[in-house]
């Protein structure tokens, strides 16, 4: 079994143009000589590891639960695109709340809030979602099944009523009596 070596710094040396030989600060890709002392290079950093922190804890999460193959694609992005919807609108909603849409970084330079961005990246999220869910034929789909259901219950309602034995006069009163609760059914 191999070992794989830590990374070593991307840039190069300015005068012999070599690798630079020196371990990169954590979350960055560059040594503290080839700009990982920088505010904004530490600030983009810290959230690099907050993220992988997160992604890991949810990896870890994952491979712990007992989890199933995906038996229909389509509504599973349905599901997705309304947890996404539903992130958009809570992001959205925090958004609003906020009396200034940008704060300033350590460097007193002004930034775009953290709030802002993922709202963002959440509408667009649902755009894609959404978009994918239409080309993929998603309502006529659902409408496809919803009229097989409802072929599938008249069929049932017909074989009960006609094995029950009524007569002409009480199969059409019962008849109407269902057209009416549909009806009812309907209108809720």
């Amino acid at each position: 079994m191999q070992t794989q070596s830590k990374p070593k710094c991307k840039a190069k040396r300015k005068r012999t143009k070599e690798p630079c030989g020196n371990y990169p600060l954590p979350g960055m890709d560059v040594c503290r000589m080839h700009g990982g002392s920088a505010p904004q290079a530490k600030e983009a950093a810290a959230r690099r590891l907050a993220t992988q922190a997160i992604q890991q804890s949810a990896e870890a999460t994952i491979s712990h639960m007992g989890l199933e193959p995906v038996e229909d694609p389509l509504a599973e992005l349905g599901k997705l695109a309304s947890a996404s919807k539903a992130m958009m609108e809570a992001l959205g909603a925090r958004v609003n709340s906020l009396q200034d849409l940008s704060e300033y970084s350590k460097l007193e330079a002004p930034t775009i809030r953290a709030e802002v961005q993922m709202y963002e990246r959440a509408l667009d999220r649902t755009h894609r979602l959404l978009d994918s869910l239409i080309k993929a034929g998603y309502t006529e789909r659902q409408v496809s099944i919803a009229e097989q259901e409802a072929l599938l219950v008249s069929g049932v309602i017909r074989r009960v009523l006609s094995s029950l034995g009524l007569s002409p006069a009480q199969l059409t009163q019962a008849q109407h009596l269902l057209a009416d609760e549909f009806r009812a059914l309907e209108a809720r």
